[in-house]
């Protein structure tokens, strides 16, 4: 049966998190299935040229460069979808805390599906813990707190909630006021055919280059930026040529750049900033070693996309990464915040190609595990069983 689906998202035609590829990969797969596919964004988001689905668009929304953006997109979010005519079979969030200022009538809007991405609100930690590992800790803690607020109040009020890993899914059913039967495990997916050009460019890359350790990721304390840079005094004690290459967009930058210097380090580190899809490929086909030693983590998205590329992964043993990461397999796991730890494991990571290689062949068959097709699957699952629910 064809669908009438209204996907409301914050990323789309720029993807800065895993929240934006699943956007891409959801709508596309919807479309080439023939449902009726209506994407509500903002409007800085509606891709060029023509496009096989209705866009509606929302003004940019206050506080856009702080995690609390979400906030003025919900409400945002809320007052157009109260102003549509039409009648959707399904509402779906990619990100559950958008719908918080949804007032929906199920007559009118249908079934209501919301992605939960991340856990690090439900894990109510003390402020010291964020005074130990964040230097911004205060505003953090309190943000935290706040959003631990807003999330139960909006969970219960989702039809289905699609959890990104077994672990962010047992932490909403402790933490939260959520059924377990309305809570269902569905892992984000990527494409690894697209990373076949870069694994024939990795095999000719010169033995003498310099080694590059990657770091993908927003909101880096809490991807363990710092942890990574306070281990690279260690590393270039061992490797002085390594270069260590920053991606994505954060506020903390200049902080970060601010500790490369005190670290005496800063030489060796290049921050790219934002880049696209396809940017961002020609940085894995150069990169030795993936590393992104979260403090906290759902999942990790990152790390699946570097295995298709054949990069060996370093990450913590924390969250929902040991679900993908199996070390010594596919990857090698530390424990968080323990900068000394990570430069043993990426100096031995470097020194030792047949490691690499092995650690590779392990990334690249469980990249084909996390396929687009196994990932809808599950969501039209989601949406079935949600549908036989408001029959009922």
């Amino acid at each position: 049966m064809k669908l009438s689906i209204c996907i409301v998202t914050q990323q789309y035609s720029k993807i800065i998190s895993g929240i934006g590829l699943h956007a891409n990969y959801l709508v596309s797969e919807l479309v080439k299935d023939g449902h009726r596919v209506t994407v509500v964004a903002p409007l800085d988001q509606r891709p060029a040229g023509d496009i096989p689905f209705s866009f509606v668009g929302v003004h940019r929304p206050l506080l856009r460069y702080s995690h609390a953006r979400w906030i003025a997109l919900s409400w945002l979010f809320a007052r157009l979808l109260s102003c549509v005519s039409t009648s959707f079979d399904i509402i779906h969030f990619t990100d559950a805390r958008e719908a918080l200022f949804l007032l929906y009538s199920q007559s009118r809007y249908g079934c209501v599906v919301g992605n939960v991405n991340d856990t690090y609100a439900a894990e109510d930690r003390d402020i010291m813990y964020y005074r130990q590992f964040y230097s911004d800790w205060l505003s953090r803690w309190l943000y935290y707190r706040f959003l631990r607020i807003c999330e139960r109040n909006v969970y219960p009020k989702i039809g289905a909630i699609i959890a990104n890993s077994n672990y962010t899914a047992k932490v909403l059913i402790e933490k939260y006021p959520v059924s377990p039967h309305r809570v269902r495990v569905c892992y984000k997916a990527i494409n690894p055919e697209q990373c076949t050009s870069v694994l024939s460019t990795r095999a000719s890359l010169p033995h003498n280059a310099p080694k590059r350790v990657l770091f993908v990721g927003s909101n880096m304390q809490r991807k363990g930026l710092p942890v990574l840079i306070r281990a690279a005094p260690y590393i270039l004690a061992s490797l002085p040529r390594t270069e260590f290459w920053v991606v994505g967009e954060d506020r903390c930058i200049p902080r970060m750049k601010e500790l490369c210097r005190a670290e005496g380090v800063e030489h060796a580190f290049r921050f790219w900033g934002w880049r696209s899809g396809s940017d961002l490929l020609k940085l894995y086909s150069q990169a030795d070693v993936l590393a992104m030693p979260s403090l906290v983590e759902a999942l990790g998205v990152v790390f699946l996309e570097a295995m298709a590329c054949g990069i060996p992964v370093v990450g913590t043993s924390v969250g929902g990464i040991p679900e993908i990461v199996k070390d010594g397999y596919n990857g090698l796991l530390v424990s968080p915040g323990d900068n000394l730890q990570l430069a043993q494991v990426i100096i031995r990571l470097l020194q030792d190609e047949n490691l690499r290689s092995h650690l590779a062949k392990g990334g690249i068959e469980t990249a084909y595990q996390f396929s687009v097709q196994r990932m809808m699957e599950c969501t039209y699952e989601v949406y079935r069983n949600l549908q036989m629910e408001q029959r009922v």
